[in-house]
């Protein structure tokens, strides 16, 4: 395959006819799924769908394989009483973790609790460092919606 890198200064030029025409994706409320991962009623969900996105919640996840996590862009994932089947010991942390593991950066993962201050304990730290994102779980819409719009950005 013709792939010619041509690199002046700062700027590197790819000169592969085939490659110029590529479009990236761009996404926005219209064509990205998000879904919330949370044993909880979650208000923000209803208000987010009146906005105009695409959103879906459920309990829990039995396996990263589940249609809902293939088709969902943005997952936000509750700190406790979720991924029981994925991760016991870690709950949502654990999901965390499989989900980037699976995924990369194909998905935009938020971590959100409500819990005050995340543990401190090393692996559980180790494992909260996977999510793209952290925040709170009683967090305005306002801010789940700037959550979701930087996700726009970063979603490969």
């Amino acid at each position: 395959m013709l792939d010619f890198n041509v690199n002046l200064g700062n700027i590197t030029l790819n000169l592969n006819p085939l490659s110029w025409f590529k479009k990236r994706k761009k996404y926005n409320k219209d064509n990205t799924n998000i879904l919330f991962v949370d044993d909880n009623d979650m208000p923000v969900v209803e208000n987010l769908k009146k906005n105009g996105f695409k959103v879906k919640k459920i309990k829990d996840i039995r396996n990263i394989d589940d249609a809902e996590v293939k088709n969902a862009q943005i997952i936000f994932v509750d700190y406790e009483g979720v991924g029981m089947k994925v991760s016991p010991k870690h709950q949502g942390a654990g999901l965390i973790k499989e989900l980037k593991t699976k995924y990369g950066n194909s998905k935009y993962i938020v971590l959100y609790t409500a819990q005050i201050e995340m543990p401190t304990e090393t692996t559980i730290s180790e494992l909260y460092n996977y999510a793209d994102s952290k925040m709170q779980k009683d967090s305005d819409v306002t801010e789940f919606t700037e959550k979701i719009r930087n996700a726009f950005q970063k979603i490969k």
